[in-house]
């Protein structure tokens, strides 16, 4: 369903950069040398969510030292759960590294601007069906839902499918709360958005998108594990 030509087609159909008030918000650079790329992902995620939720800009909330503990140790935690092996303090980020995710977090309040009217949440939930738990997707805004990937690549078919899980588990519930889906990538500064129902039909040659999702989800529901921001 997701092959390589199609997604090379997706992306360059739908991929764009974010435009902010001072013209194409840039890509932001790996200048921290640092062996744990997801952690600082991750860390860029919950600054970002930390500065949004207390409604102010993501250069106000690197000055209080107590968002910027609260969003590494939340980060080094959320990787531990793939990484358990690793003691939790080889997670935490130094000062570079947290500079670059400040930069990553300035990243999604640009983005966010995008849709000044549109109510957005971090960390949405997504209830279960039986056969798929409850779980926490990443970024709504309004009425559409966004995977985050915060990688120095193009998207991959793997996080198309990951979103459509969360939008499988949507239609399984009976609960439509996002008509259309998007991907993110805060670390190329780039998103696209399509609707939901046009792309599963397309995907799946003209079967209805509710038929489709409910196979999906009984395809998934015995070996998908739940990926990472990064």
């Amino acid at each position: 369903m997701l092959s390589p030509t199609f997604i090379v087609a997706f992306n360059e159909a739908f991929v764009r950069p974010i435009l902010g008030s001072g013209g194409i918000v840039r890509a932001v650079s790996s200048k921290a040398k640092t062996a744990r790329p997801d952690v600082l992902a991750e860390f860029g995620f919950r600054l970002a969510s930390a500065a949004f939720e207390a409604g102010i800009p993501v250069k106000a909330a690197v000055r209080d030292k107590s968002i910027l503990d609260a969003a590494d140790s939340a980060a080094s935690k959320r990787i531990r759960e793939f990484r358990p092996n690793l003691p939790l303090e080889e997670l935490r980020l130094n000062k570079p590294e947290q500079q670059e995710g400040a930069r990553l977090a300035a990243v999604y309040e640009e983005f966010l601007k995008l849709w000044p009217t549109e109510a957005a949440t971090f960390s949405p939930a997504v209830r279960g069906n039986g056969l798929l738990n409850s779980c926490f997707a990443d970024l709504s805004v309004g009425r559409t839902l966004f995977e985050v990937k915060t990688v120095a690549r193009p998207f991959h078919s793997r996080d198309l499918r990951q979103l459509l899980v969360y939008l499988a588990l949507q239609s399984a519930t009976g609960e439509r709360r996002w008509d259309n889906g998007g991907l993110f990538n805060p670390r190329l500064s780039v998103f696209c958005t399509f609707n939901i129902d046009w792309l599963v039909t397309r995907l799946s040659g003209g079967r209805p998108p509710k038929m489709v999702f409910a196979d999906f989800v009984q395809a998934l529901a015995r070996d998908f594990v739940f990926d990472s921001r990064f």
